[in-house]
């Protein structure tokens, strides 16, 4: 509920009212930085957007984007160019970043920049947030034979983990050991499925035995660089030691970075497996040639 309030109890002739504020998540569905910019400072500086609820077409509902009702936004993005360039409206809120940095081959992530530029563009930002302010995912894991900029035809899983090593020392360079780094298995839903086998990566599938020794490979490399892994919604990864459980919009760390009330239960409108804490998002998925198409491209797209 926009502008709930609760009571902080101590002194009951002192109550204190604190205000609950909505988390935005702009946006699981697409991406909304790289692809719908305009757009969405265009909403920013509404005060409010109007969206088709997603479950029943007719039906619509409005979000709240007035600062002083909005705790945070969370933004999703393999490209922050624009937030970089001209953040506009956002610089009245406070932002997390989620950030998809894979490096895979234009085979897999056809339209994603290339990672030098996706490092400057970090780089940037880092001048302005802090590197608490940062959710860097490596994610989803995808073992190929000829999806990887540099394959190694002959051991597959070596060239992610030089992926992932690649990426844990530049972080570290960037001064980021205190961002997040979030992985997980690549999940094979049915349209997933059918577009990786239409693909010419040459993707293997991993069973269970060999992700846990994958994934235990990856803690070890990151263990080098002071870097801890967080899982998503991924109970495979809560089984190897040395990756935290963890949770995209985390309202409790929300909290923490930047004071205030958020509601902090569980989002009922995400995964099973999923941990995340209850934000409003704000993106729109594609149907046909509607919605918000995001334009990367990326064989493995859930959305």
């Amino acid at each position: 509920m926009d502008g709930e309030q609760i009571n902080l109890f101590g002194d009951t002739s002192k109550n204190k009212k604190v205000k609950i504020k909505n988390v935005i998540s702009a946006s699981r569905r697409t991406d909304i930085p790289a692809f719908f910019y305009d757009w969405f400072q265009q909403v920013l500086n509404k005060g409010f957007v109007e969206l088709v609820n997603p479950r029943f077409q007719d039906k619509t509902y409005t979000v709240d984007l007035t600062p002083e009702n909005v705790h945070s936004i969370v933004l999703w993005s393999k490209n922050f160019n624009n937030v970089l360039r001209n953040p506009m409206n956002l610089e009245n809120y406070n932002l997390y970043f989620e950030y998809t940095i894979n490096n895979y081959s234009k085979k897999l992530e056809p339209n994603v920049p290339e990672y030098k530029d996706t490092l400057y563009i970090l780089g940037g930002l880092l001048k302005k947030y802090k590197p608490e302010q940062f959710n860097i995912r490596f994610d989803p894991i995808i073992i190929s034979v000829n999806g990887e900029k540099t394959p190694t035809p002959d051991k597959p899983e070596k060239a992610r983990l030089l992926a992932f090593e690649t990426l844990c020392r530049d972080i570290k360079m960037l001064g980021m050991e205190n961002c997040r780094v979030t992985t997980s298995y690549l999940s094979l839903y049915g349209h997933v499925k059918k577009n990786i086998e239409n693909s010419s990566a040459g993707v293997i599938h991993l069973n269970e035995h060999k992700q846990i020794l994958f994934f235990e490979q990856m803690v070890e490399i990151a263990d080098k660089y002071g870097i801890t892994i967080y899982s998503c919604a991924s109970p495979v990864l809560q089984q190897v030691e040395g990756i935290k459980e963890g949770h995209c919009i985390e309202g409790a760390l929300l909290e923490q970075l930047f004071g205030g009330r958020v509601r902090k239960g569980k989002d009922t409108g995400q995964r099973k497996t999923c941990g995340c804490s209850y934000s409003r998002d704000i993106g729109v998925y594609a149907k046909g040639t509607d919605g918000m198409k995001c334009r990367h491209g990326c064989v493995y797209c859930y959305a």
